[in-house]
């Protein structure tokens, strides 16, 4: 066979394997085309439009369900609120107890706080260094193991400490040390010291440290874990006894709701 014969020969058998090729390729096409077609009458899909509005259908549910639940937690809150103003004074302290002088007994004086939830006397301060009254209502308030225990001391150590703030605040880590040995699972809200009228402080320039004193002691506080109240907003000219000192009986409401709402009793 001649050179020429050998290449037509050659040229015919490659477009055989071409159209062999070709007839394959199509025939795939054609089986790959039925599946998808088959698979589209078995799972037809869905208009797009009828899933968007489905959608919007369920967050619809949704936000209302939220809603719902939103204003029941919030009818809950209002109902709680309410318990808790209703509740008498008794009821909120039925496991706290108050330590103090002068302006402490104030709160039973005052039918304020029955004395059942008070140790306070008339010159108790915690700088003094004998065995005192200071001594026996730390030890009243170890026997008693109350949940939340309120101290409430100052205006006498404003002369005892000779308004030097350094030897009251030691004095003061000195009780709420032993008050935090002694009843560690006992939850300690330290009262600021009143402040007394211009007419006082001007008899007694010792007074005039009040400021400083309640400033150490928020500091204190902040050292020893136990929470300060700041109850000079409350006071009002018009709440002074006649010794610019002590508080009249329209104080010691507000106080003790003060101390309450403080200590979520």
């Amino acid at each position: 066979m001649s050179r020429g014969q050998e290449k037509t020969k050659k040229k015919s058998e490659e477009r055989d394997v071409v159209l062999r090729l070709a007839v394959a390729a199509m025939i795939i096409w054609m089986v790959i085309g039925g599946i998808v077609f088959a698979v589209g009458v078995m799972n037809p899909r869905e208009d797009p439009r009828k899933g968007l509005a489905k959608l919007a259908q369920m967050e619809e549910a949704d936000t209302a369900e939220i809603d719902a639940q939103i204003q029941e937690l919030e009818e809950a809150e209002r109902a709680a609120d309410e318990a808790w103003a209703n509740r008498t004074v008794s009821e909120k302290f039925a496991n706290s107890y108050v330590l103090g002088d002068s302006i402490a007994q104030g709160l039973y004086e005052n039918q304020a706080l029955d004395k059942s939830f008070v140790t306070a006397e008339r010159d108790t301060g915690v700088c003094e260094t004998e065995v005192s009254m200071i001594k026996n209502h730390v030890s009243k308030a170890i026997e008693i193991g109350p949940q939340v225990l309120f101290l409430a001391y100052g205006l006498n150590d404003i002369k005892a400490a000779s308004g030097d703030a350094g030897i009251f605040i030691s004095a003061y880590r000195h009780v709420i040390d032993e008050l935090k040995e002694k009843l560690p699972d006992t939850k300690i809200y330290v009262n600021s010291i009143l402040p007394v009228t211009q007419e006082v402080v001007d008899e007694n320039e010792l007074y005039g440290n009040i400021s400083k004193y309640n400033k150490k002691l928020m500091e204190l506080c902040e050292e020893e874990g136990v929470t300060f109240i700041d109850n000079g907003s409350l006071v009002k000219d018009e709440y002074y006894t006649e010794d610019g000192i002590h508080m009249t009986s329209d104080y010691y409401g507000e106080w003790v709701n003060h101390m309450a709402e403080v200590a979520e009793l």
